[in-house]
Formats: structure tokens, C-alpha cells, sequence
């Protein structure tokens, strides 16, 4: 099979033992701590000696920072697809966007009836599988207007409504090895995740096969698809079989699965601290510098985001999409996370590209990019752009909102560096710990950078895509009476100031009105 190009990616598959319940955790933390991407847990909710997997993952992301976790695999007759699907985007939420979602569609079936849940036929359990998905993107999908509806033999949801979205496009990674359920893997799943253990010679090839081939009839790219393997072995000093070895004899030995195989992350079956230590400290990078190495003399390209021939079909004309620097975060129209930044606060936009960079040299290769391309250009700070200016249709938007880090230079003169894409609330997170507050709006998610303007930046030729203000009418067709606008104190726009009590507040207008100051002056704090 050929190298799919994944990004490698290395994780632990850690048993949820409950006789010592801190001690997974603290093999979770050990993971991130290694330098490793992903942690991952099995799911048997009929297991009286395990803890609840899904409790286990929300205690660990709480523990950890930049660690993702994952079930391996959920146990999907025990956990509902609808509620599962609100479940995952509520930890993906408050993770941070590091919640990725593994599903197994039963196989224990004694003891799942005796919890409560169906016993199903292989082809039920197919079905069932294909049914959950297909719920739990409903739900996720929040672009769509009105509630869910999947009228399915196993799963029936009639009207639920849809939401929340997650913080990032999680991925469905689906755990088996028959044919059937591998078909179904290429037409709707995100990633394969099988045990090497349980595979016999040829398997990983087959499958790998069966996969494409559905994939390809269903329209999709199969480098669409992650391949993930759970793999097990021991570190002695001298070579004791296969994944029975130093580190450089496991780097060997899983250098063919990435380039002849298409497997893109491994997941080490261990619950022993030195092992982990090893796979993470000496094996990930050793095989990551491999597997980078083979790729250059072979012209493979690592990490690239695949999109399927039916995305590929909603780009717009001049725009050059493979000329976008690789380095820039990329969001298209076929995209899941599109609907997220097509719009601005009033307009739902249509562009043909949104580039969101991170950082500083990232925002000069999204402008020279853009200048380079004859469409228009907007750019789009955090939380704002009710003018319209911020978005547009084919053209391309710069968004701001990853520029979010609130800097205080200087806590005694109230001095503070405010990111574009920070929002009000991030400001007054940032600001509490000091005492200070800044004057703003009075909502948390209103976004520093205020009205975003769009400039155009590319060719004469470009043309703009403004949307003017329609004013209402009354009844009689005149224009409705225009409101007094009440003067505001003079003052600085963004002034800080002394606060005592700002751990209540989210934010404040401490430069405003009447009101504000007889807020400000009832709760100790100096109006102006």
C-alpha cells in the first residue's frame, strides 16, 4: 500500500484500572510530559474493575494541556449516539479542541444486555455504526437549519436540536477488521484504528484495500482517511522478535508500516512509566526523522490536508489554491468548519479561501499571498464586523481570531498589548490578576478590534464586494426618526484603570456613561 503522507502521530493506550485510579492518570500525564500527542482508553462500561471511561477522559483533559484524548474504542450500544455527540463536543469545548472520538460498535453482547443495551447481529451492529454517525455529525452540524432528523432502524432522533459545535473538527475514528464494517469506514469514517495484535499476516493490507476501494466509490480521496494501529511490544537490549527490541530495532520495524502500509499514528499498548519514556523519548522522534527522510528521497508530501473531489469542486476561479504557503491554517468551502468563519456578525459571506494565521511571520505570508491573487481581500478581527467589510463573496478573508494573547507591559501604568483577535472576555481574564480594567463593550465575546475594514490589497482589476446598510422604513414609506446620540465623557479609548473588585466583572465600561460610573462608583471604584 502506499504512504498516505499523514503527519505521524504517537499515543498511549492505557488500561482504566480502578484499584489505584491515580495511577492512569498520572501515565496520562507522563504521556504529555514525553512528548507524545495522544492518550487513549478502553471502553468497558460492563467492567466493575474499570473506571468510567468517559469520566476518566473529562478527569485527564483537566490534567493535562496539550495532551488529546480519546476513547479506544467507545462502546457505542452503552452510550447513546445523540447524547455521545453532545458529550464529546462539551469536552472538545472545554479542552480546548483536544477531544477526538474513537467508536466500537459492541462485541461483548452478554454483557452489554446485561447492562441494559441491545444485543445486535453483525449486520445490525453495521448498521447501528452507520446510523451513529450520521446522528452525531447532525448534531455537530450547526450550519443546517432546523433540528436533527435520522429516521434509522436502530437510531431515531425526530427534531433534536443541533449543537453545541466543537472547537475543532473531531475526528470519527471507527475500530474493526471485518469487511463490512471497513466499507463503511470508507464511505463515512474518519480514521481505521484496529489492534496488531489482533490481525493476522495480510490483514492490515486487505483492509487497507477494502477501505480505498469504498472510499473511492463513495467520492472520497482514501488520504481522507487516518490510519491508526495499536501496537505492543517490550525495550530489552538485544533483539527478542518483532517489537522485542532496543528502540532503533522498533524504528526498523515500524518504518515499513508508515511507508508501505499508509499507517500514520501508533499507539503503544503500555501501562509500565519506562516504556512509555522510551517510545516517546527515543522511538516517535527517531521514526518521525526516518519517515521524513524516506519521504523527501521519494517526493511525498507530509501533512497535507486532503479534501474530497466534491470540496475540490466548490472553489472559486482566481484564486490559486496551490500556491497558499503550507504553513498558513487553511479553512474552504466544503470544509466542516466553513459555516464557522464564512460570516461576520450580520452577513453570511461566501469566500473562496479564509486563511488564519498564528502569528506574526504567518500574517505576512497570508497578506503577500493574497496580494498575489486578483479577488478581493477582507480582513476579519476577533468577534466583529457588523459593516460587512470583514467578509465577502469568492474573495478571500485574513482571519485574525488565533491573534489572541493579552500582554501586560507595565501593571502601574495600566500599559497593556492587546492581540486583533482577542476578545473582551479574554482582556478581562487576562487583566483580573493585576487589578486593572479596560473600557469596553458590554458583552464578553465583542471583540477588541472593533469594526474590521477590508482593504483591497490585490490587483487593480480586483473588485470589491461591499454590502451597503439598507435603512428601514416606516408604514408610509418615510425614513423613521433618527435617534439622539447621547456624548460620551471625553477620555482615552482604551484606558486602564485601578479596579478592586473586577474578579465579578467581565468587562467594564469604566470610561463610559452616568450609569456606568454610578455602577462603578456603588461597587468602590472610581468613575472616571
Amino acid at each position: 500500500m502506499p504512504d498516505y503522507g499523514h503527519k505521524l502521530a504517537f499515543g498511549t493506550f492505557l488500561t482504566p484500572q480502578n484499584q489505584r485510579p491515580h495511577d492512569v492518570v498520572a501515565l496520562a500525564q507522563l504521556t504529555e510530559q514525553v512528548g507524545l500527542d495522544l492518550a487513549t482508553f478502553q471502553d468497558h462500561p460492563y467492567q466493575p474493575a474499570f473506571l468510567d471511561t468517559w469520566t476518566l477522559l473529562s478527569w485527564v483533559a483537566a490534567q493535562t494541556r496539550t495532551l488529546r484524548v480519546a476513547g479506544n474504542v467507545l462502546n457505542l450500544p452503552l452510550r447513546p449516539p445523540a447524547v455521545l455527540a453532545r458529550a464529546a463536543a462539551s469536552l472538545d469545548l472545554l479542552s480546548g479542541g483536544r477531544f477526538e472520538l474513537g467508536l466500537g460498535a459492541g462485541g461483548f453482547w452478554d454483557a452489554i444486555v446485561a447492562m441494559g443495551g441491545p444485543r445486535r447481529s453483525p449486520g445490525e451492529a453495521v448498521q447501528a455504526l452507520s446510523e451513529a454517525i450520521d446522528v452525531i455529525r447532525a448534531v455537530w452540524d450547526t450550519s443546517e437549519h432546523g433540528g436533527v432528523r435520522v429516521a434509522g432502524q436502530h437510531y431515531r432522533v425526530w427534531g433534536a436540536k443541533r449543537g453545541p459545535e466543537p472547537a475543532h473538527d473531531i475526528p470519527i475514528w471507527v475500530g474493526a477488521v471485518k469487511p463490512r464494517m471497513l466499507r463503511l469506514i470508507g464511505e463515512k469514517a474518519d480514521g481505521w484504528l484496529p489492534s496488531l495484535s489482533y490481525l493476522q499476516p495480510g490483514d492490515l493490507e486487505r483492509g487497507q484495500g477494502i477501505i480505498d476501494e469504498a472510499a473511492t466509490s463513495a467520492g472520497r480521496d482514501p488520504r481522507q482517511i487516518r490510519r491508526l494501529l495499536n501496537v505492543n511490544g517490550s525495550f530489552p537490549s538485544n533483539d527478542q522478535g518483532f517489537l522485542q527490541g532496543p528502540p532503533a530495532q522498533w524504528v526498523e520495524q515500524l518504518l515499513p508500516l508508515v511507508l508501505q502500509e499508509g499507517v500514520g499514528t501508533f499507539i503503544l499498548w503500555a501501562d509500565d512509566p519506562r516504556s512509555i519514556e522510551i517510545w516517546g523519548g527515543e522511538v516517535a522522534p527517531a521514526l518521525r526523522e526516518a519517515v521524513a527522510r524516506e519521504r523527501r528521497t521519494a517526493g511525498t508530501s507530509s501533512g497535507e490536508v486532503v479534501r474530497s473531489p466534491k470540496a475540490l469542486a466548490l472553489r472559486h476561479k482566481g484564486i490559486d489554491y496551490a500556491a497558499v504557503p503550507r504553513s498558513l491554517e487553511v479553512v474552504e468551502p466544503g470544509d466542516r468548519t466553513y459555516a464557522r468563519v464564512r460570516s461576520n456578525f450580520w452577513y453570511a459571506g461566501a469566500p473562496g479561501l479564509v486563511l488564519r494565521p498564528g502569528g506574526v511571520d504567518e500574517v505576512v505570508a497570508a497578506l503577500g499571498y493574497a496580494r498575489s491573487q486578483e479577488v478581493s481581500l477582507s480582513i476579519r478581527s476577533g468577534g466583529h464586523g457588523v459593516t460587512g467589510n470583514s467578509t465577502n463573496d469568492g474573495g478571500i478573508v485574513i482571519d485574525l481570531d488565533r491573534l489572541d494573547a493579552v500582554e501586560v507591559l507595565d501593571p502601574d501604568a495600566g500599559r497593556i498589548r492587546v492581540g486583533p483577535g482577542a476578545r473582551w472576555r479574554t482582556v478581562a481574564e487576562a487583566l483580573t490578576p493585576f487589578g486593572l480594567a479596560i473600557s469596553s463593550g458590554d458583552y464578553g465575546g465583542v471583540g477588541v478590534g472593533g469594526l474590521a475594514r477590508r482593504r483591497r490589497l490585490s490587483r487593480p482589476q480586483a473588485r470589491a464586494h461591499d454590502r451597503p446598510h439598507r435603512r428601514r422604513r416606516g408604514r408610509a414609506g418615510r425614513r423613521p426618526r433618527r435617534a439622539r446620540r447621547r456624548r460620551r465623557p471625553p477620555g482615552p479609548v482604551l484606558g486602564a484603570a485601578r479596579c478592586r473588585q473586577f474578579r465579578h466583572c467581565h468587562s467594564l465600561r469604566v470610561l463610559g456613561g452616568a450609569r456606568t460610573r454610578r455602577r462603578l462608583l456603588a461597587d468602590g471604584l472610581p468613575g472616571r
